[in-house]
């Protein structure tokens, strides 16, 4: 149906409407009508009937300098096999007067040899109509469901664009009321909210530039070929000398899907309408000689890879769901081929180097974002005290004026003021506090890395080893004096190597992401990566996790943290206990109501004896035997605190402690808001 619209725009036409009847079922009606310049009894012989046969030959330009866009005729045979039976009727305006009449009946070729067999006629009669075609496709094939029609509908309102400087001089309409419903989110153009925008160049030489424009529209960034079209090639960053795709020019819109944005920018839109608005147009779509080509920016069709490359490095990257870009060329020279279904381009040298082409811009706009942000951070926190100092002078001077005629508002003043100084406090400790666990966390990483390599190693060299001493002595003397000790130096091997993976794991850039993840899964994933640690330790980790899904919107890593500082807390009690060691069991249970998922982490150790429960969430409070850092349950706190967005949930219930829970020793009951569903958000 799009190739028959595009034919239109061919023609020359100023709109091209498309009605559909009955056609939920089988049987229905098509109607392509358009104002364009019709065709002769030629133009029906020699071109619309032949397969083949290039609209291009002769000039590509149209009667109205548009360059055409139909090719071939396959996608327009294609299309009129849609039915049993087509009408044309069509008035060329070289012949004004005249309109031409054809009927196809697609029966008459299923009792004969050949084509050539089944005469077409084209008949010729006077007409006062202005000129333009009419093609009517009785007896669809097949019928169109509620969501084919939406696509239909979103397809065709986005064949001639929908950015706001568009301008084509042709309009596509589905006579629907889904056309209506997509018009409508459509036209509300979202495109001033944005917080970055990319405009990137190629020129006709094949080299690259771009700018990077704030949501004030002020250019903050700007690259050269050089810097545009950096890659990764075998792990150098590498740039083309030229790209050999046609001229083009990419812009992208990158959006913040919250609603300080908006506020900052004092919109006069609704934040809550920007994601349907995304939903509909989002991702990069392609416009080749201004009509927009399917399948590129369809949901589901990320060509650029912006959603693979987001989450391999999401920093400040734009994905699908969070940006609309458009890819925009002329393609004089011909060098894109369309793929012989109509459905976007073969990948030849000039597709793959213009789909590089934005990729890489993609790419050279994030690391721009990437330097903004950091540029604004470094030294930030020291000019902010400075500043705040100079705030304080004021506020105090602003304060003792209003002190002597209302000294009851200047009470409420200052004990905002005194909050805030407050909040600032608090930030400062944890952003101290969090500087070390980073630190801690990448030593953790590099010594993991050096340890899998010395601990492969080293199991291989005992193997060897081994093999060695049973061939110098004899199996009674091995079995008596060295077995146990080359098996103890093996299993130890084997550990460090599974401890060392461990670490690794968890600090996966993936895991830092927010989602809709089950509790569940990540206590299984925990008790795969622990199980080593556990075992080395006699203790037995006990799981009871509830059948159904278990949702809550936080990054795994969240989640592992609060089992793995739950759990490494119960081992490191058993291992300071002073009272005789019986089974040493850990238990994890997750349950659900409407509302909350909990998690209880039980054990059956000593309990909590050396630390008070009111004191044990503070940062560096670990309990007299305790050799950890006091860290432990102070991020625990903070995480539930953060999911829960509030500031106290000791005093609430959200995180509680038993100094002696079911199984005798510590118990801690998390309760956490549950996700209804199971979409990324």
């Amino acid at each position: 149906m799009i190739e028959l619209v595009r034919n239109a725009y061919d023609a020359d036409a100023d709109y091209c409407n498309v009605t559909l009847t009955n056609a939920s079922q089988p049987g229905g009606t098509l109607v392509v009508e358009d104002n364009g310049d019709g065709m002769t009894e030629e133009d029906i012989r020699d071109g619309f009937l032949l397969i083949g046969r290039s609209t291009k030959l002769g000039s590509p330009l149209t009667r109205k300098e548009r360059r055409k866009v139909g090719e071939k005729g396959l996608g327009r045979l294609a299309a009129l096999r849609l039915g049993r039976r087509v009408d044309l009727i069509t008035r060329p305006r070289k012949e004004l007067g005249t309109e031409y009449v054809l009927h196809i009946d697609w029966a008459e070729y299923e009792s004969v040899n050949t084509v050539e067999d089944v005469e077409l006629n084209v008949e010729a009669r006077p007409t006062t109509k202005k000129p333009g075609t009419s093609l009517t496709i009785y007896g669809l094939r097949q019928g169109f469901d509620d969501t084919e029609m939406e696509r239909l509908a979103r397809a065709m309102r986005l064949l001639t664009g929908f950015f706001e400087d568009q301008d084509t001089g042709f309009e596509a309409k589905l006579n629907a009321p889904q056309f209506e419903k997509v018009a409508a989110a459509v036209n509300h153009g979202f495109f001033d909210e944005h917080e970055y925008r990319l405009v990137a160049h190629l020129n006709e030489e094949g080299h690259a530039s771009a700018e990077l424009y704030n949501w004030k529209n002020e250019e903050v960034a700007r690259g050269d070929h050089f810097d545009v079209a950096q890659g990764r090639v075998r792990g150098q960053l590498q740039a083309p000398l030229a790209y050999q795709a046609p001229p083009a020019t990419f812009e992208l819109w990158m959006f913040l899907l919250d609603a300080k944005s908006f506020t900052r920018r004092a919109s006069p839109h609704k934040h809550s309408d920007l994601r349907p608005w995304l939903k509909v147009i989002g991702g990069v779509h392609l416009f080749h000689r201004d009509l927009r080509v399917h399948p590129y920016g369809d949901p589901g069709f990320d060509w650029l890879d912006l959603n693979l490359l987001r989450s391999r490095s999401p920093e400040l990257r734009p994905s699908s769901n969070t940006s609309v870009g458009r890819v925009s060329v002329e393609d004089p020279d011909d060098v894109l081929t369309p793929k012989t279904d109509r459905m976007g381009f073969q990948e030849n040298l000039a597709f793959i180097d213009l789909r590089e082409f934005a990729r890489r811009a993609t790419d050279w706009a994030a690391r721009e974002r990437l330097r903004i942000r950091e540029d604004g951070r470094v030294g930030g926190a020291a000019a902010a005290k400075k500043e705040k100092e100079k705030a304080k002078r004021s506020i105090n001077t602003v304060l003792n004026e209003i002190r002597r005629f209302n000294p009851v508002q200047a009470a409420e003043v200052s004990e905002l003021v005194d909050t805030q100084e407050r909040y600032i406090q608090a930030l400062e400790r944890d952003r101290l506090l969090y500087r070390s666990l980073a630190t801690v966390g990448i030593s953790t990483a590099v010594f993991a890395h050096e340890s899998l390599t010395t601990s492969a190693g080293l199991g291989e060299d005992l193997e060897l080893l081994e093999s060695r001493i049973q061939e110098l002595t004899d199996g009674s003397s091995y079995t008596a004096r060295i077995e146990n000790i080359l098996s103890r130096a093996k299993g130890c091997a084997t550990s460090i190597h599974s401890f060392a993976k461990v670490p690794l794991r968890m600090l996966r850039r993936s895991k830092r992401r927010a989602a809709v993840i089950d509790v569940n899964d990540a206590c299984r994933e925990f008790a795969e990566m622990f199980g080593g640690y556990l075992s080395d330790r006699n203790i037995l980790l006990d799981l009871d996790l509830c059948d159904e899904p278990a949702r809550v919107l936080t990054p795994v890593a969240d989640i592992e943290s609060i089992y793995t500082n739950l759990v490494i807390n119960s081992a490191n009690a058993f291992s300071h206990s002073t009272e005789p060691s019986g089974e040493q069991v850990v238990l994890i249970r997750t349950r659900t109501d409407p509302r909350h998922v909990f998690i209880d982490v039980a054990d059956s150790g000593p309990g909590l004896t050396d630390v008070s429960v009111e004191n044990m969430w503070l940062p560096g409070e670990g309990g007299e035997r305790s050799d950890g850092t006091g860290l432990g349950l102070t991020i625990v706190r903070d995480i539930v605190a953060d999911l829960h967005g509030k500031k106290n949930v000791l005093e609430d219930g959200e995180l509680s402690a038993e100094i002696h829970g079911e199984l005798g020793g510590a118990a801690f009951h998390i309760r956490l808001p549950k996700q209804a569903d199971g979409r990324d958000r």
